[in-house]
């Protein structure tokens, strides 16, 4: 799955009747000159509740951060990736991608 990252919308829900592995999320900053904060959140109850597994990451500019632990959701988790406005509240430049592995 590949996204750009938005305020709180979800970057990867796993289907129904699915159980997924996320193997790896590359999280890119294309801003050139200031680094961003980024917040990664899994739920367990299919959206009511979220729980940090990154917390104010920080990515430095023109730079990419890797998360390479594997992250097991079930049916209906979901993934997001947030990142913080800038200082000046213009939108970031930041891009997540995920290996994730599907098993039905």
């Amino acid at each position: 799955a590949t996204l750009g990252v938005t305020d709180s919308g979800s970057f990867y829900t796993s289907p129904s009747g699915t159980y997924a592995v996320i193997h790896a999320l590359y999280i890119s900053n294309h801003e050139t000159s200031s680094s961003i904060n980024v917040h990664v959140k899994v739920t367990t109850d299919g959206g009511s509740t979220f729980y940090h597994i990154g917390k104010s990451l920080e990515v430095p500019p023109n730079n990419t951060l890797t998360l390479d632990k594997p992250v097991n959701l079930e049916n209906n988790d979901i993934i997001r990736v947030i990142a913080d406005p800038t200082p000046d509240s213009s939108s970031v430049d930041v891009e997540a991608y995920a290996s994730i592995l599907e098993l039905t």
